[in-house]
């Protein structure tokens, strides 16, 4: 009786329900893993350290310092350069060209972004959105790109209620060619935060970049009214 009894609460001590514990521990230190990056990227990718990775800054808080790596190229296009010429698919169906926005318009406003749905570009796109019908009585069409996909893009302008056009650089090839490529070690490829203001010839008017400064705030309407003001000034 004695032995029976003492085995009775051995073999409920011993029982099998070890292992979840271990796999929920497994679970944690993905999860921690997981979000131990997600400061990384929104450091690297918000508005907040764009000055700080032109300058080749470390990232407070990253484990990743960002020296020239993780800095934008420099800037291939300026202002007096003819714009490159691209053609990309865009949210909605079809492709739009810049031949094509160019002959419909007096200006394109053609702004590059990091990536749909993250805070900082949501409101810069807002930003635009509420501006446009400024925007289009001046005679400017508004054109969105990142190198986020298609079917990503759909989402962002239905949510966003975006209705302007926002185009797909899936493989970075126009953004290289501007200049606005990001390429980020660990993270991958992302458009460079900057907005080129093109006249109806494909000449560049006007070019602000976020890393350098000369981009007013995009959370705010400061960086659509800067650039509302440059088309009255070469208008």
């Amino acid at each position: 009786m004695m032995l029976a009894s003492a085995r009775a609460p051995c073999s409920c001590s011993l029982s099998p329900p070890r292992c979840p514990p271990l796999r929920a521990r497994g679970r944690a230190r993905s999860v921690t893993t997981h979000a131990s990056s997600v400061p990384v990227r929104r450091a690297i990718l918000l508005g907040s350290a764009g000055a700080a990775l032109g300058a080749g800054l470390a990232v407070p808080g990253s484990p990743i310092s960002s020296g020239p790596a993780l800095a934008a190229a420099a800037p291939k296009v300026d202002v007096g350069d003819v714009a490159p010429t691209f053609a990309l698919p865009k949210a909605g169906g079809g492709k739009l060209a810049l031949a094509d926005a160019l002959k419909e318009s007096k200006f394109v406003v053609l702004y590059f972004y990091n990536q749909d749905f993250s805070p900082g570009c949501s409101v810069e796109a807002q930003r635009f959105q509420q501006s446009l019908t400024k925007f289009e009585s001046k005679g400017a069409k508004i054109v969105g790109i990142s190198m986020d996909p298609i079917d990503k893009h759909e989402e962002f302008c239905d949510k966003g209620g975006l209705t302007f056009p926002v185009l797909s650089d899936a493989d970075g090839s126009v953004s290289a060619q501007y200049g606005a490529e990001l390429s980020i070690p660990l993270l991958g490829k992302f458009s460079d935060r900057q907005t080129f203001l093109i006249d109806s010839a494909g000449t560049v008017k006007g070019h602000w970049l976020e890393r350098d400064g000369s981009m007013a705030n995009v959370k705010t309407t400061e960086h659509a009214d800067q650039v509302l003001a440059k088309i009255d000034q070469v208008a």
